[in-house]
């Protein structure tokens, strides 16, 4: 592996030792984690639409969940 340094800000370095710490895993190892799910989304030009968040277009006519409106989406 090649070593390198990042800065990040002192939250979100506090925030990845937590996540750390409660996965007993070493901070480095999730950032090589994060790094390396970025690198795919990258390469994929596209993510799932079950990762888009919603868009606010005011009042609602249905209350429908969110899979109830991904399958209606999705119909093919």
């Amino acid at each position: 592996m090649k070593p390198i340094s990042v800065h990040v800000t002192e939250q979100d370095y506090q925030q990845f030792k937590s996540l750390a710490a409660s996965a007993g895993r070493p901070v480095a190892e999730l950032i090589r984690e994060a790094m390396a799910m970025y690198l795919v989304e990258s390469a994929s030009g596209r993510s799932s639409i079950r990762e888009l968040k919603p868009h606010d277009s005011g009042h609602l006519l249905a209350d429908w969940t969110r899979e109830e409106l991904y399958d209606e989406m999705l119909e093919p």
